[in-house]
């Protein structure tokens, strides 16, 4: 779902509200996710505030996430609030040909292209950053077996039985 930066109004706010359930743009945005969102809600605020768009809301959901480890896919919740701060990305604000600095309050900024907020990639962006950087189905996950050696296909073959003849060169 793309919001028009120029449709916005000074003082007049946009709220969208949501749910992964009944909103295909948001389940097409997070289809590439290495996270299987199964649940998700969200609420956002968009508000046009002099040379930016100030978003504001918040976020929860659920969903299988591979282990670094083991790989194996486990549930983890996730939740987050949000404050950013768009501007243009070419320097000027929705066509005014201005260029606009960021001030020390401005630390959660992000661009925008052109005349459009893409906000299923904003969302998806704000999973990812809430999601732990070392994922791990338990605390003590031993990983991947360590007698991969003796590892069986489905066909009962071993798995790295013809790598014993590979030869690389020097």
């Amino acid at each position: 779902m793309y919001v028009t930066v120029s449709n916005l109004k000074q003082g007049q706010p946009l709220e969208i509200t949501g749910n992964l359930n009944n909103l295909e743009w948001l389940r097409k945005s997070f289809s590439s996710l290495d996270t299987k969102v199964k649940n998700f809600e969200f609420e956002l605020t968009l508000e046009k505030k002099g040379d930016f768009v100030e978003i504001e809301g918040n976020f929860k959901g659920n969903g299988d996430i591979p282990c670094v480890r083991c790989l194996e896919p486990f549930y983890i919740e996730f939740s987050n609030k949000i404050r950013l701060f768009l501007y243009n990305e070419d320097g000027t604000y929705a066509g005014d040909g201005g260029e606009h600095e960021l001030g020390e309050n401005d630390l959660e900024y992000g661009l925008f292209r052109g005349d459009r907020i893409d906000v299923g990639e904003l969302l998806r962006e704000q999973i990812i950053l809430s999601l732990p950087d070392y994922p791990l189905c338990k605390p003590d996950c031993k990983g991947v077996d360590a007698n991969v050696k003796n590892a069986l296909d489905e066909e009962g073959k071993k798995v790295f039985y013809n790598l014993k003849n590979l030869k690389l060169k020097k």
